[in-house]
């Protein structure tokens, strides 16, 4: 059974997995928005593709025509050093086609203290490390080796099989997953290794990212000035924003993959007040920033939620005594991420929940993916819908990011077969 020809060469094959992993990892691509550092790991990402017989693409995302005119297009970012890479192996014919995109740019490793190497890819106690491994170099690998294994084992498919790499995913870019789709790469179906815990995503939640900020009477009152500590009305808005957390998370969707949870998020990212670059602060602060960010469910619009957002702050400001005397200036940081997804009742979600059911008792979780990411650029803007399915894990944007590597190994096995169940086999 291809079950288990596929399963024993993955099994075999378990430490040049790994290894791809470790590789992946120990190069470092972090987003340094606007700027990136993708271009080192992106060779070998090409150089992989091409040893898979993939016919294979290496170009900037504004090499592409029309990128910088699209509606959907996020401009204030720079792309020198920083290509695509995509590659496409041909089927035999009468398939139907795939399409696995995955992001090589990682968020900063950050000042935070991490107890491994973050780029090490180190593996221990059932568990691989490094910065990316679970979002979401991991989920690259797991589809390149499961073309591998395919590969190696002589299973002809009928259907193409493209695997794309795209930089500039974090901080709400996209724009390099847009630029595939203008450049015409599509599929039948799309997958998404994001790092959903091996759930099966049908759907995910979208989200917005904004900066309010208070403005004071900045020094030192040394000749009677009249100062304006900004710190002040800060501290009154974390109030008001962690009751925000708790009516905001409360709310359900539409979508069935919701129904039940997970609650949405909204999360306090960064709070900055006075010369935070010097060592020592010696004054009132000029302003106090504060920047948030909040999930909403597919069916909410952007204007939906920055209404619903601003109107809470509103009247817990009225009553305030002092933000009641501050208004705030609100700005939206990056671009507003739609949730998006794919018919509730689309044969992918069948096909991937029973093959799960080969190696998990009851099969992987169908639900809602409790975050935001480049998916509306299938499912908005072109013809190729988008399931979002990856690797287990935990610490995505954190220290001690990882993987859990019993299951990473049974994600390249399921990958392998839903290529084969989508594709079909050439006799």
């Amino acid at each position: 059974m291809l079950i288990d020809e596929i399963s024993q060469w993955v099994d075999k094959h378990r430490e040049e997995i790994l290894n791809l992993n470790k590789e992946l990892v120990s190069i470092p691509s972090e987003n340094r928005y606007p700027y990136g550092d993708e271009k080192k790991v992106q060779d070998v990402v090409y150089a992989k593709l091409k040893d898979l017989g993939c016919v294979v693409d290496m170009f900037l995302p504004t090499d592409v025509p029309g990128l910088e005119e699209h509606p959907a297009y996020l401009g204030n970012r720079h792309y020198k050093n920083r290509p695509n890479v995509v590659g496409k192996k041909p089927g035999a014919g009468g398939g139907r086609s795939i399409l696995f995109s995955g992001h090589v740019d990682t968020v900063p490793v950050g000042d935070d203290p991490w107890t491994v190497d973050p780029f090490s890819g180190i593996v221990k106690d059932g568990k691989q490390y490094g910065l990316g491994v679970f979002d979401m170099k991991g989920g690259l690998v797991a589809a390149m080796m499961a073309l591998k294994a395919l590969s190696d084992l002589g299973i002809q498919l009928k259907g193409d099989v493209t695997i794309e790499s795209v930089v500039d995913e974090e901080y709400g870019g996209a724009n390099g997953t847009l630029a595939c789709r203008l450049r015409g790469y599509k599929a039948d179906i799309a997958i998404i290794p994001e790092p959903s815990n091996l759930s099966i995503c049908p759907v995910n939640q979208g989200g917005s990212m904004y900066r309010i900020t208070y403005k004071g009477r900045p020094g030192r009152s040394f000749s009677g000035e009249r100062l304006e500590n900004p710190v002040f009305a800060g501290s009154r808005f974390l109030n008001i924003f962690r009751d925000y957390e708790k009516y905001h998370g409360k709310k359900r969707s539409t979508n069935k993959y919701f129904a039940d949870g997970p609650n949405l998020p909204a999360y306090v990212q960064g709070v900055k007040a006075g010369p935070v670059h010097l060592p020592l602060c010696d004054r009132v602060p000029s302003s106090c920033v504060i920047d948030v960010w909040i999930q909403c469910y597919p069916e909410t619009t952007e204007e939906d939620l920055y209404q619903d957002f601003t109107e809470f702050y509103k009247k817990r400001a009225e009553q305030d005594e002092i933000l009641k005397h501050v208004k705030p200036t609100i700005e939206k940081l990056i671009r507003y991420l739609p949730g998006s997804g794919i018919p509730e009742d689309h044969e992918i979600i069948s096909i991937t929940k029973r093959i799960s059911l080969s190696f998990y008792k009851d099969g992987l979780p169908v639900h809602g993916a409790p975050f935001a990411c480049d998916s509306f650029m299938f499912n908005v803007y072109s013809d190729t819908p988008a399931l979002i399915w990856g690797p287990k894990g935990a610490n995505a944007h954190a220290p001690d990011e990882y993987i859990f590597v019993d299951d990473f190994l049974n994600l390249v096995k399921m990958y392998a077969l839903t290529m084969i169940e989508w594709c079909g086999v050439s006799k």
